[in-house]
């Protein structure tokens, strides 16, 4: 029996994505600042219907790899994502008196003030065990890399302690040996 093509995922409902705050801000600037992002990615994940297969929560961008059962519906994923955090963040910024990242985030474009995210993000489909593996490690590596921590299970912020010692974090993690 051939091995051949069996790493290949059996759906094109696997997304790596990335979004960045404007200007790269580093807008999650405390514990309660993720936890607005935390909030609206596990509302996102069940209106949805999508699994979260890892992340990283960085200060100034996010990744996550997403798998929707059914229909991929990232765009409106990531516009209620945007919204709700764009608002609930720069709310925060005013109560917290943090008016020269208030300052950084205003725009001026119709009815639009203060502009939080950048317009765009990536999201690149995922067919198969092996750059799902790869990204993963890219993922929860992120930290490290930016001197964050110096070991990727350290960053409260990801799904890496799930993946290296089974604790679930702070949102719920889907298995990626689960959707081969």
């Amino acid at each position: 029996m051939s091995t051949r093509k069996r790493d290949i995922l059996p759906t094109n409902n696997c997304f790596f994505i990335t979004t960045t705050f404007r200007d790269w801000l580093s807008l999650l600037i405390n514990d309660k600042y993720y936890q607005i992002i935390i909030d609206s990615i596990a509302f996102c994940l069940v209106k949805y219907k999508a699994d979260l297969i890892v992340y990283s929560l960085m200060p100034n961008h996010i990744h996550m790899v997403l798998f929707f059962g059914d229909q991929p519906r990232i765009p409106e994923f990531m516009r209620d994502l945007k919204k709700y955090t764009s608002t609930k963040i720069r709310q925060n910024l005013d109560h917290d008196h943090r008016s020269a990242l208030i300052e950084k985030l205003r725009f001026e474009k119709g009815m639009q003030r203060f502009k939080v995210w950048k317009e765009r993000y990536d999201a690149v489909i995922i067919r198969d065990q092996r750059v799902l593996a790869t990204k993963i490690n890219y993922i929860h590596e992120n930290s490290v890399r930016k001197g964050l921590v110096e070991n990727p299970e350290d960053w409260e912020f990801s799904s890496a302690k799930y993946y290296l010692n089974g604790q679930q974090g702070r949102l719920p993690i889907r298995n990626a040996g689960e959707i081969a």
